[in-house]
């Protein structure tokens, strides 16, 4: 990468591309019937496999981050850490706590829908 804004702004493509991914899954998760429910299982499945794909490209731009690359993971993790120092960073720890929110209602609802599909035999039942 040429620069720290050209970096931050691969990086931020890339989380932004998660964010849609998260939404996408928990707006399928939401609508709560049986053929929505049969969809998503099919949908998550590909939504997580896109989920890791990104993921991992933002590995790979952060192994190209240098001196830069403990504040922009502090800044994908939503920590307090490093403050932002420009619009791409900001947007890059603003994203990265929505996701993170997404991601933890998402999860939510996938319990009571794989709880309610499957019952007893629930991943989430022999979980708990």
């Amino acid at each position: 990468m040429e620069n720290q804004e050209e970096l931050l702004t691969e990086v931020l493509k890339r989380v932004q591309r998660n964010y849609m991914h998260m939404v996408e899954i928990g707006d399928a998760m939401s609508r709560n019937d049986q053929e929505s429910i049969q969809l998503l299982m099919k949908m998550r499945q590909e939504e997580m496999e896109g989920f890791g794909e990104t993921k991992q490209e933002i590995r790979l731009l952060i192994e190209a981050a240098g001196e830069d690359k403990e504040k922009i993971i502090s800044w994908l993790r939503g920590e307090d850490k490093h403050q932002p120092e420009n619009f791409e960073a900001g947007k890059i720890k603003e994203l990265s706590c929505q996701v993170l929110q997404v991601l933890n209602r998402t999860i939510d609802i996938d319990k009571i829908i794989n709880l309610k599909v499957t019952g007893k035999d629930s991943y989430y039942q022999s979980a708990q």
